[in-house]
């Protein structure tokens, strides 16, 4: 089992940051119905501005995500959110490299690690 996880760093400004939450909670709701999404979280830094998002999806689940779950929200969050970096860890193929090179994405390939999967108590 393979996976991409991408981590975006981004800003949000004050004055569209409750517009911004809105939208994500839409996002997030969607991606949690997917099956190849396995972690989707944002977290905001503590000047009010940053915003990182951390995705891990099993490699064949990006591309659903980008195109049909992110999709329709894309414009919207690209005028509420501007990104800084994004930095793809894993192996994309290369359609998916070309759609993620579209948010200017940095890619790294594993060099050594292991991911445990997690156990519900």
């Amino acid at each position: 089992m393979t996976y991409i996880t991408n981590v975006f760093h981004m800003t949000v400004e004050p004055d569209v940051l409750e517009e911004f939450k809105s939208l994500i909670a839409e996002i997030v709701d969607l991606s949690s119905k997917e099956p190849g999404t396995l972690i989707y979280e944002y977290s905001l830094g503590e000047d009010g501005r940053s915003v990182h998002i951390v995705e891990r999806y099993l490699t064949e689940g990006v591309l659903p995500h980008v195109e049909k779950t992110f999709g329709p929200y894309a414009e919207k969050f690209l005028k509420l959110a501007k990104i800084q970096a994004l930095y793809v860890y894993g192996l994309p193929p290369a359609d998916l490299k070309t759609k993620l090179e579209s948010f200017g994405a940095i890619f790294l390939t594993p060099l050594a690690g292991f991911a445990r999967p997690v156990v519900s108590a």
